[in-house]
């Protein structure tokens, strides 16, 4: 129960995430909706006007059993002077073909007071028909055998103001506030259903491969100026990182070098099923804490269509994995950052010929000759969803570490690309699980770098 209890909330905290992140949508449908109706209420809207007579049912004596059988009378006098034999008298008395009222009697307090009141589009029509339905129920209470007689008290006025005003704020906000509701309500449906992974629960029971590792959510910093965006990179060596993540990528690096040490690996690639996972962000901070282990590292961007790891560090360079792939000698296209002791190569974006380049052989007598110069050789590639290049890469590399975005990608997605990618060569060795949404079921007491200094100080100054 307490295991299930937080895999309730993370999954419920997704469903409002996937809503949220449609708000766009949501607003536009809104503002159509509302439109839409106040168009459409303004072009089927009919003014009602209402003519209001005061009477009175006579009677003999006002007992109080004659009181009760006049208000019980009501009932009936709606149902007469709503009948077909009181309307054809008024149209033919008002010469029309058709009428358009309606007749609405009721008690004033309980007495045999009435208040007779005639509905109508037309406000001539709402007042004459009143007058000439009072004119037929008298002329004919000897016909019709009507037990009361009925005697006017006020005259009939007519109301100029339609009772129901066509107000286009309130049809705005009534269509608005459906169709908002209504979108939210499939959204929710649809984020239910759809199986992405929401938890890394969901990895070990959705997904064909094992959990390697989790990387807890990470939100930027707000910069001064808080309606632009932050571009800076996060990293573990900066010190506005939470002391949570930089944890993470130290269990991650942990589990990677005792795999390696295992099994003799050192060329290790990181991809993802869809853009904007995390893939890029991983792969840095991990060859960052590799290369901070005392390991000599060499980071690859090989993601040539939409590289990412300059812009990481900060890299202003011509050297490339382009002018490696097109003939240049690599050792000349490396670039060492000496801040972070790291080797990197980035790349130049190329959207046409990055597969022509990453298949015609060189890559792979590049990491052949790499790992002669590096302890460790990280391999950041592009989305596998609809793209060549990661298939192309992983037969080279000796493991491959599959970022899984929490919320993204469906179960079925991220199957169909880890088929794709052991299809070949099974050294697909895990799947990084990378929350894109706060752990409220996490406590907020965890221990940072400050623990236990405070307390070793208070003895001191003893």
């Amino acid at each position: 129960m307490n295991n299930q209890n937080p895999n309730t909330i993370i999954k419920i905290t997704c469903i409002l995430s996937s809503i949220l992140r449609r708000w766009r949508t949501i607003i536009l449908l809104m503002l159509i909706s509302g439109i839409s109706l106040d168009v459409i209420s303004t072009i089927t809207y009919t003014p009602q006007y209402v003519s209001t007579m005061q009477a009175v049912l006579n009677l003999d004596n006002n007992t109080y059993s004659q009181l009760e059988e006049a208000r019980s009378y009501i009932t009936t006098l709606n149902y007469i002077l709503n009948g077909q034999v009181a309307q054809n008298y008024i149209k033919e008395e008002l010469d029309v073909d058709s009428l358009d009222m309606t007749c609405s009697v009721y008690s004033s307090n309980d007495t045999n007071i009435i208040t007779i009141q005639v509905y109508s589009s037309s406000k001539q029509i709402s007042y004459s028909s009143l007058t000439k339905l009072i004119e037929w129920y008298n002329d004919n209470t000897d016909q019709y055998q009507f037990p009361y007689e009925i005697y006017t008290l006020e005259k009939t006025s007519l109301n100029e103001t339609p009772t129901v005003l066509n107000n286009h704020v309130e049809n705005f906000l009534k269509g608005s506030i459906i169709a908002g509701m209504a979108m939210i309500a499939l959204l929710a449906l649809l984020a239910y259903f759809t199986s992405n992974i929401k938890t890394p629960q969901d990895v070990e029971q959705l997904l064909d491969c094992r959990l390697f590792a989790k990387i807890p959510k990470e939100p930027k910093k707000r910069t001064k100026k808080f309606w632009k965006r932050n571009k800076n990179a996060i990293l573990i060596t900066s010190i506005k990182t939470s002391f949570q993540y930089k944890e993470a990528i130290k269990k991650l690096r942990s589990k990677v070098l005792a795999s390696a040490q295992k099994h003799q690996y050192q060329t290790i690639m990181l991809t993802s099923t869809l853009e904007n996972e995390g893939k890029s962000s991983i792969a840095a901070n991990l060859a960052l804490s590799i290369a901070n282990s005392g390991k000599k590292v060499l980071l690859i961007d090989a993601d040539i269509r939409k590289p990412s790891i300059h812009k990481i560090f900060a890299v202003k360079t011509k050297r490339s994995l382009n002018n490696y792939l097109e003939g240049e000698d690599w050792v000349n296209q490396i670039v060492y950052i000496q801040k972070h002791e790291l080797f990197v190569m980035t790349a130049k974006p190329n959207l046409k010929t990055s597969e022509d380049l990453l298949s015609n052989g060189r890559f792979n007598e590049l990491l052949i000759e790499a790992k002669k110069e590096f302890d460790y050789i990280i391999i950041d590639t592009s989305p596998s969803l609809d793209l060549n290049e990661p298939l192309l890469i992983s037969p080279c590399v000796d493991a491959i570490l599959l970022v899984v975005k929490q919320n993204e990608a469906s179960a079925k997605m991220i199957n169909n690309i880890i088929g794709r990618l052991t299809h070949v060569k099974d050294n697909l060795i895990g799947c990084i699980y990378n929350s894109n949404i706060y752990d409220f079921t996490k406590s907020s007491k965890t221990y940072g770098y400050r623990y236990g200094y405070n307390r070793y100080r208070r003895n001191e100054g003893r």
